[in-house]
């Protein structure tokens, strides 16, 4: 018989308490698992990753009446909830103690909560009734904040910057942990809530236990028809910055540059993206479709030349990291929380500003790129998405974070 020779310390270590993870959504959703939002994306592979290593995580989903309902993690633990409570102009800001006592029930000592995004005016109840239990909790903001204050540090909107300040600071400040996704969101949470545990922990696109680690990519992309520039997400026009993308293809177009713009995605502004698109004057140009998924999405995809991701306001959007993952150089507003890490390591391009002449600026840039320029960029772009998004050490860093009481 063989002894092995195991450090002390692994000898005298006590087996690890499996945690009770309970993540609450108050989200919507589309009815494909794949149509879901990126938070239900980053909810759904964070659980999964805390179930292999051992722990228990649920999902417990908050839905408002009139949701059609999808977007769930069928193969996860989950458990829905109706959105009751109390209500303020039309939005619940406090839930109905039965809801709170579905949450709660069977909740122990190695029970923590993980709060996403708390839409509906929810965080600071949700907050107080988890601290009256003495159950503890994080929370991941999802780049909720990030339109509070303008590229300076200045206040765009100084009603919500007040709203955050005197009634989410305090939830804020008595979570475990505040999760950012990146540098520049991690600056707004400390300025609203200035003794909050803030921590920058990013999204990530592939899973080293379940995926591997990916392969560089050996793409054969036609040159034919360069630049194809390619976006795929919810049509969110504000969110996303979709205006700005359409307006600054037709400069760019006016200004010369050659190529198409290919929009993917879901959500009823698709018609008015159509319509924008045809005042341009441009439609033989775009091509805006509607949504699709798995092989499908990946197929179309693997034609395009950059993913663009113009957000006015984001975390860490995972379509593009995804993107990245798979050669896909980036054109990346400097909102995007990506945007520092595009730069450093020549991934693609960041705009200068938030504005539809700094897209074609981009375009114009993107455009000049030779084809060796553009081979180097996208292995780039998989590099660095490789480094940065990895969800098994993402989801052991935030078990850390749940333990540190």
């Amino acid at each position: 018989m063989v002894d092995l020779l195991l450090p002390e310390t692994a000898r005298s270590a006590p087996p690890r308490a499996s945690l009770d993870i309970r993540h609450v959504v108050i989200d919507d959703a589309g009815p494909h698992p794949s149509a879901a939002n990126g938070v239900h994306h980053v909810v759904r592979r964070m659980a999964r990753e805390q179930i292999a290593a051992g722990d228990d995580a649920k999902i417990l989903f908050l839905r408002s009446h009139d949701q059609d309902g999808g977007g769930e993690a069928v193969d996860l633990p989950t458990l829905i909830l109706p959105l009751d409570g109390r209500q303020l102009a039309g939005r619940v800001y406090d839930l109905a103690e039965p809801i709170i006592a579905a949450m709660t029930a069977g909740a122990g000592p190695n029970t923590v909560f993980h709060i996403h995004t708390a839409r509906q005016l929810l965080l600071p109840s949700l907050a107080r009734a988890l601290a009256r239990r003495g159950l503890p909790f994080g929370v991941t903001v999802h780049g909720r904040y990030s339109h509070v204050f303008a590229p300076r540090g200045r206040v765009a909107s100084w009603r919500t910057a007040a709203y955050l300040r005197l009634f989410e600071r305090r939830a804020l400040e008595l979570a475990r942990f505040v999760q950012a996704v990146s540098v520049a969101e991690a600056r707004i949470i400390s300025r609203l809530a200035p003794d909050a545990n803030v921590q920058i922990i990013p999204n990530a696109a592939y899973s080293s236990v379940f995926d591997g680690v990916p392969r560089r990519p050996s793409r054969h992309v036609s040159f034919a028809e360069f630049p194809i520039f390619g976006f795929c997400g919810r049509y969110e026009i504000v969110h996303k910055g979709l205006d700005l993308l359409v307006e600054g293809f037709a400069i760019y177009r006016r200004q010369g540059g050659g190529g198409r713009l290919v929009l993917i995605g879901t959500g009823p502004a698709r018609d008015i993206l159509a319509a924008m698109a045809a005042t341009l004057g441009i439609t033989d140009a775009i091509d805006i479709q509607g949504p699709c998924f798995g092989e499908e999405k990946h197929k179309k995809m693997s034609g395009w030349h950059f993913f663009v991701q113009p957000s006015r306001f984001d975390g860490v959007p995972i379509a593009a990291l995804e993107a990245a993952l798979a050669g896909l150089p980036l054109v990346v507003s400097q909102e995007t929380g990506l945007a520092e890490q595009v730069a450093s390591a020549n991934a693609g391009l960041v705009m200068r500003d938030l504005t539809a002449d700094a897209v074609a600026e981009a375009f114009h840039k993107a455009a000049l790129s030779s084809e060796e320029g553009w081979r180097n960029m996208m292995l780039e772009a998989h590099a660095m998405a490789t480094e940065i998004g990895d969800w098994t050490p993402i989801a052991a860093e935030l078990r850390k974070l749940s333990l540190a009481g």
